[in-house]
């Protein structure tokens, strides 16, 4: 499968599924519907949606905050958008 042919949604499906396998944040299909489902996420956000749907208080989960954020942006770079989505290679 070419990933950097992927829409928005299934390049963060994919991510999701990476920080579940490596990391256990497993986060409920409904919440991460939801976030795979945004027009646009930047990195702080996007983990900050990953700790509030695992039950998790961003504000005291500092390192785990700057953890998922920093794999985002390895990914993704600062933030992503539908409109212009690009796969990192």
């Amino acid at each position: 499968m070419d990933k950097s042919k992927l829409t928005m949604f299934a390049a963060i499906e994919y991510f999701l599924n990476d920080i579940c396998v490596d990391w256990g944040f497993c986060i409920p299909p409904k919440e991460a519907k939801k976030i795979m489902a945004e027009e646009h996420l930047e990195a702080d956000e996007f983990a900050c949606k990953i700790l509030v749907a695992e039950q998790m208080n961003p504000e005291y989960e500092k390192q785990w905050r700057r953890k998922i954020g920093k794999r985002f942006m390895d990914q993704f770079g600062q933030e992503i958008s539908k409109d212009e989505f690009k796969q990192s290679s």
